[in-house]
């Protein structure tokens, strides 16, 4: 019998999930997604699971039931929830990290005060619970500032405040009564996103993906509100700093190794920490230094499609990557191509985003993607998407997205919008009465 993989999820990043998942080398038997969406139902050997992942006992019910030997977490809810304290008292396998762990990201005032506390390099910043004690910080405060929600908000709950008038309405929407913000100085530079698989049992214990771009505003030019993410690209970096990028790699293992002994630290829990470890990063224009903007407990979204695109055309086996069977890497097993000076290729991603995204999206419409032509260069993956009597139904927020490779950064640009520019968008299920106007995307990803 072959293994039986579970994904806890239903976006682009579950779907790209499932897809690597189930072209392992391995004998893989099942990959169960829960609750999965409308592309997952496509993939070989992927199979959708109706739950509600904000229940962990029914998760973990399921995973003794059908002897599930691998689960991998994809949003962070479940990790805040504690699922994986729940999975490990019954000796499953999972991988993401505790509850005690996964506060990097489920308190943006933990984080910080984690930050401030083991001197690791963040803005400066003040904390609030008290509306009228936020607005009187502000009103002397230079802009832009960052005003930031104290727990989860799938990415939304950041706001980049250009004028004194967005600050007060950033804090009047974002502080509400037994909540808390965090007001921070706006720091200008590049933003990276450095993603780690940690394996505390692994010979080599973290490894760095390669290094990305994600695309946080709604609108072209980083205008607009704060998104759950618009599209990706893969080594932005290389370009700007490519004669520096072995120093650069260094600073930000720096930072990881130091995030991971002071976490380690501070739990009064004797586990290390095992998952993965996303770094989002600003280099400094003014200092050329890295600073944390936030960290992740999993892997991003839409950052993963991406990725996950480059390690396929790399011949990755993602469960050899994370350590999977003796939580070790097979002797044979290259981690060069992860070297951030010798890149091969490039991947854009794109989001196709519901009218309204992300305050009030539109959904119950449909999709036509049959003439998207995948090919090992292009692939559509969804997240806003199901299955409705046998057509693809929006049920809001983002879509799906396109992600094309190529050996040139342009050409993978030029293919990603060649080929969202294909879908079509329809108000009736039976594709009589298109729409476009009920779905947009950014053209300026990968710029």
């Amino acid at each position: 019998m072959g293994l039986k993989i579970l994904i806890i999820g239903s976006g682009g990043r579950e779907h790209s999930l499932s897809w690597i998942i189930s072209r392992s080398k391995r004998d893989i038997d099942k990959v169960y997604v829960m609750p999965g969406n409308a592309g997952t139902l496509s993939e070989k050997k992927v199979f959708n699971v109706e739950c509600d992942i904000s229940n962990s006992q029914s998760i973990l019910n399921f995973a003794i039931k059908n002897k599930i030997d691998l689960t991998i977490v994809g949003p962070e809810d479940p990790l805040v929830n504690g699922l994986s304290d729940l999975f490990e008292e019954h000796n499953l396998n999972i991988f993401g990290p505790k509850k005690y762990f996964a506060q990097l990201e489920g308190s943006k005032v933990f984080a910080k005060d984690f930050m401030n506390r083991n001197n690791l390099p963040t803005a400066q910043y003040k904390e609030f619970e008290n509306i009228e004690h936020a607005l009187d910080y502000i009103e002397n405060k230079k802009m832009p500032i960052v005003i930031k929600y104290d727990g989860l908000a799938a990415g939304k709950g950041v706001d980049i405040c250009n004028s004194i008038d967005d600050a007060r309405n950033s804090v009047k929407k974002l502080l509400k009564p037994g909540q808390k913000i965090i007001i921070e100085e706006f720091i200008k530079g590049i933003e990276l996103s450095a993603i780690y698989i940690c394996n505390p049992n692994a010979a080599k214990k973290n490894v760095g993906l390669p290094w990305i771009k994600d695309y946080k505003s709604r609108d072209e030019f980083n205008s607009g509100p704060n998104t759950g993410g618009m599209g990706a690209i893969s080594h932005p970096f290389c370009a700007y700093k490519k004669n520096d990028i072995y120093s650069l790699n260094v600073e930000i293992e720096k930072i990881l190794i130091k995030t991971l002994v002071g976490i380690a630290s501070d739990s009064e829990s004797s586990s290390k920490y095992n998952g993965f470890m996303y770094l989002g990063l600003m280099f400094s224009t003014t200092d050329d230094k890295p600073y944390i903007l936030e960290y992740n407990c999993r892997m991003g979204d839409p950052e993963t499609q991406n990725i996950l695109m480059y390690l396929d055309k790399n011949n990755v086996d993602f469960l050899d990557l994370i350590g999977f069977d003796n939580n070790d890497y097979p002797d044979n097993f290259n981690l060069s191509f992860l070297d951030h000076k010798d890149i091969s290729g490039f991947c854009c991603t794109v989001v196709l985003a519901a009218k309204g995204y992300p305050i009030n999206p539109v959904k119950d419409f449909f999709l036509d993607t049959s003439k998207v032509k995948e090919t090992n260069n292009i692939k559509v993956f969804h997240a806003g998407t199901k299955i409705s009597n046998g057509a693809i139904k929006v049920t809001g927020g983002r879509i799906l997205t396109v992600n094309a490779f190529s050996d040139t950064k342009q050409t993978a640009i030029d293919l990603a919008y060649e080929n969202i520019s294909k879908i079509r968008v329809f108000s009736d299920a039976d594709l009589k009465n298109e729409q476009s106007d009920l779905v947009f995307f950014r053209d300026d990803i990968g710029s």
